[in-house]
């Protein structure tokens, strides 16, 4: 049986090569096509950023998302995936000098994993958040530490890369994990107007929500709205829309932004005292020393 001691151990020993752990969390590309590897020697405070469809393992080392009300706490030989993008926080929890922590990630090849499902026998539609968590045990560990192993073997990638991929797919799509991913390709209208509304808060994030009109618009009722939203998202509405306008906030301060007022006005705030409180809640600093960095 390919247990996660197994699988973590082949994942270190084929990527310690290719890792060169310094201070915070790092990002290192690889020759396997959106394969990266996630390393840092130490602890990091909460960080927000948005998780975006992928598979994320941890090798070494430990982490917490938190997604609203969801919260996974993984360790060596668990890992998590995505079917669309959703705000979040990590914190390292787990990393030192002498065992840094190692995570690799692998943003999903939508087309590919559609035409793994269109392959496999139909499977009942059901209602599953946007996140779901598993380990490495099994075929899912042999068939990522297959795939991830390609990193030492350059010449291999351009025919087995996919190969071995689709394959990572179908173990997944067999897994627990298997309808969070479904969510990505399969019709079920109820999940495609819950992300629909989730991308118009999204991309309208400095506009007023009106409820009653977003969940007219996904074809349910207020109440119904609001627990699906929440059961896919892990946020309500309004939460997921302030999760989003403090993204990009901090996106145009790191741009160049020379006033907090102006930010806080372009994200939808009406007051730039609430936006800086909430700001600060959400990042750990005020803007203004964001801005001044």
């Amino acid at each position: 049986m390919f247990d996660l001691e197994t699988a973590t151990r082949r994942l270190l020993d084929d990527i310690a090569p290719h890792i060169a752990p310094r201070g915070g969390l790092v990002g290192q590309a690889t020759p396997v096509p959106r394969l990266t590897l996630w390393t840092s020697t130490s602890v990091t405070p909460p960080t927000a950023a948005v998780f975006e469809p992928m598979f994320y393992a941890v090798a070494r080392g430990a982490k917490v998302l938190t997604m609203g009300a969801n919260r996974f706490e993984m360790h060596a030989g668990d890992c998590a995936a995505s079917s669309f993008g959703l705000p979040y926080s990590h914190q390292l929890i787990g990393a030192t000098p002498d065992a840094p922590y190692v995570g690799i990630s692998l943003h999903l090849d939508v087309d590919r994993l559609t035409r793994v499902v269109l392959d496999m026998p139909k499977h009942q539609e059901r209602w599953t958040c946007a996140v779901a968590a598993g380990d490495l045990g099994g075929v899912v560990g042999e068939a990522f530490t297959q795939f991830v192993g390609l990193v030492n073997g350059p010449d291999d990638i351009g025919v087995l890369a996919p190969l071995y991929e689709s394959e990572l797919y179908y173990r997944l799509l067999q897994s627990a994990m298997g309808g969070t991913l479904r969510q990505i390709v399969e019709r079920n209208d109820r999940v495609r107007q819950i992300k629909a509304a989730a991308d118009w808060l999204g991309a309208h994030n400095d506009e007023p929500v009106i409820i009653q009109e977003l969940a007219a618009s996904a074809g349910m009722s207020v109440t119904s709205f609001h627990r699906h939203f929440k059961a896919v998202t892990g946020y309500s509405p309004l939460a997921f829309q302030r999760q989003m306008r403090l993204l990009e906030a901090r996106k145009l301060l790191v741009a160049g932004s020379t006033n907090v007022a102006r930010v806080a006005f372009e994200v939808g705030y009406q007051s730039p005292a609430q936006f800086s409180r909430e700001y600060k809640n959400m990042f750990g600093n005020s803007p203004l020393i964001d801005l001044q960095r």
